[in-house]
């Protein structure tokens, strides 16, 4: 789909016309946002202020219309399509989203030129507190103009933030300036002027405020999904070792995975395989951050697109293959004819957690969570896409234990983390046999509380018939994340605003709520809360407090019958699609589902 967006702004003696297009590649669109006086030219008259407010709009209605198209081409050609494609479009749609903020005065890019006088900037960020030092973001813009500052040797997020490690410093050029600083979600950003005119080396230490600790009661952050490519060995280290310590990550799993020919530029496949004799990853841990391995076990009938779906597989003894399944993501290799599950069963004799990666993607999903094959549900890791509904509420509902997880697949784009109580040594095993009990959840930038008459994420309250129980929850974010819902079997039945505090929100409820049957109880955010520093949609869902009548779960049967037509409807796609070297074969991954579908029948059956 090509999207094209033309708008005429009329500046006398001539006219200017902005034409963007949202090509068959994307890369196009990193090449179109240029600085806006590169695109229309400077717009000196009698009437500029009108034409620049003009203009401004204009451009604000060019970046709604690159946003919108964007995702519908997505959803068009990459609906099942949430990794490296989804990467890709959302690093360049956030960088030409922050260059197009030009013409909205709301600070352009400005690119460094040979001719500036140039000054070493050392930031230090420390906490206000403890007088600690701090890894951070740090974004940087000229006092006079407005302007972004770009730096060359500083690693770059979204939305012009750049890491900051006080060991190296920034060169930049010698103006005044605007610093805006930030750690993780954890504290405030502050706000620091200085004036580098005629200086050619400085120093600056800013004070962050903390405004919640998570470690104070014991919790600690994991990513679960994260590759890195087109990287040398010495540069992925680097950014390893600096950002999720900027991020205030405790834990990262660094995945393998294949496709022919596009995994030559996978570095982490590398970095993985070293790992199981030691490696980077048991160097890299010796830091602030722990790290292990995994790998994205998958399948596609095609290079991208559709397919039985993917798996992180995580805290391997060794590698389980077929990494990749099937011909269309292996150039040509093998055959459709080896089902998830065997990866997984294999994985999980190692000692290994299954988790199910991008909500619903793929077929094989449901069959190995109603099979019992799955520890945790992964979701947002690599697209904003999909709803808690799709995934983890029909299965919450038909009395299944679902612990919530997520990460970020490419790159460390996103603040995205899972958070589990952990006491004692931070390593692998311990905190994924937190994150397999269900004490977890995920959040983007706003941390949250949750109890139910006592009981904590995961636990279950046995009940033996009608009772009222007490609930509260509390959240605290450094963004406004628009109030506090505590959901039961899926449904809203409570809602709180957030308030404003000095540099954060915060919510609170306490409530009686009585309750006649089996079922579960969770806390969110809502699904519209406003975006973090790095332009994404905020989130942030617990797993869920289960409620068992008589020791039994609840189990809705029109989501099972739901669930074993899904499941038919898959067969149906599988044995189109599927290339198969023989009847057993084909047998073997569709017997994945006869089984699931036998399971929920006998369910409703016992009903």
């Amino acid at each position: 789909m090509v999207l094209v967006a033309a708008f005429v702004v009329f500046s006398p003696p001539r006219l200017v016309v902005v034409d963007c297009c949202l090509p068959r590649s994307l890369d196009v669109i990193g090449s179109a946002a240029r600085p806006v006086n590169e695109v229309v030219g400077p717009l000196s008259t009698p009437f500029s202020g009108k034409l620049e407010m003009y203009r401004s709009s204009v451009w604000l209605g060019l970046i709604a219309t690159l946003v919108v198209g964007s995702f519908a081409w997505e959803n068009t050609v990459l609906s099942h399509d949430v990794s490296l494609h989804k990467h890709r479009q959302t690093r360049r749609l956030a960088r030409a989203k922050a260059r197009a903020l030009t013409a909205a005065g709301k600070g352009r890019l400005s690119s460094q030129t040979e001719k500036q006088e140039k000054c070493q900037l050392t930031i230090e960020l420390i906490d206000s507190q403890t007088q600690e030092p701090l890894f951070g973001l740090v974004r940087l813009s000229n006092s006079a103009t407005g302007d972004h500052l770009a730096l060359t040797d500083a690693i770059d997020r979204d939305m012009n933030w750049y890491v900051a490690d006080p060991s190296v410093p920034l060169v930049m050029p010698a103006v005044s300036l605007q610093i805006e600083a930030l750690h993780g979600i954890e504290y405030a950003r502050a706000v620091r002027s200085m004036d580098l005119r005629g200086v050619s080396k400085a120093k600056v230490s800013i004070p962050l405020k903390r405004i919640y600790d998570p470690r104070a009661d014991n919790w600690r952050s994991g990513n679960t999904h994260l590759h890195l490519m087109k990287m040398t060995h010495a540069e992925a280290v680097r950014y390893l070792r600096t950002v999720p310590r900027a991020d205030g990550l405790d834990l990262v799993f660094v995945s393998h995975l294949r496709r022919l020919p596009d995994e030559r530029h996978y570095i982490t496949n590398e970095i993985v395989e070293n790992s199981f004799q030691g490696g980077a990853l048991k160097r890299l841990s010796q830091g602030p951050t722990r790290f292990g391995n995994g790998q994205e076990h998958r399948h596609n009938f095609g290079a991208y697109g559709e397919g039985y779906g993917h798996v992180m597989l995580l805290d391997l003894r060794k590698l389980i293959r077929p990494v990749s399944i099937g011909p269309g993501i292996m150039n040509g290799e093998g055959s459709d004819g080896i089902p998830l599950q065997r990866g997984i069963r294999l994985a999980r004799k190692d000692g290994a957690t299954a988790i199910w990666c991008h909500n619903t993607y793929g077929f094989e999903d449901v069959a190995n969570w109603v099979s019992g094959e799955l520890h945790a549900q992964n979701i947002f890791d690599g697209s904003p896409q999909g709803s808690y509904q799709d995934s983890f509420y029909r299965y919450l509902n038909l009395g299944m234990k679902v612990p919530f997880s997520t990460g970020t697949d490419w790159f460390l784009y996103d603040f995205s983390r899972v958070y589990v109580p952990l006491t004692g040594e931070l390593t692998a095993e311990s905190w994924l046999s937190k994150l397999r009990a269900g004490k977890s959840y995920i959040t983007n930038g706003t941390f949250l509380e949750f109890e139910v008459d006592g009981k904590s994420l995961g636990d279950t309250i046995a009940l033996s018939g009608p009772r009222t129980l007490e609930v509260q929850g509390r959240a605290v974010g450094r963004n406004d994340f628009q109030g506090l819902q505590v959901i039961h079997n899926g449904r809203q039945i409570h809602q709180t605003k957030t308030r404003s505090q000095k540099g954060h929100f915060s919510a609170e409820c306490r409530f009686t709520l009585s309750v006649e049957g089996s079922g579960w109880l969770a806390l969110r955010i809502p699904l519209e809360a406003g975006k973090n520093e790095l332009d994404k949609p905020l989130f942030a869902h617990t797993s869920p407090v289960y409620l068992q009548v008589d020791g039994k779960p609840v189990f809705r049967p029109e989501v099972a019958r739901d669930l074993i037509q899904e499941m038919k409807d898959n067969l149906k796609t599988i044995r189109s699609k599927g290339k198969f070297d023989t009847a057993e074969e084909m047998n073997a991954v569709l017997r994945v589902h006869q089984d699931a579908i036998e399971n929920l029948q006998s369910q409703l059956q016992g009903r």
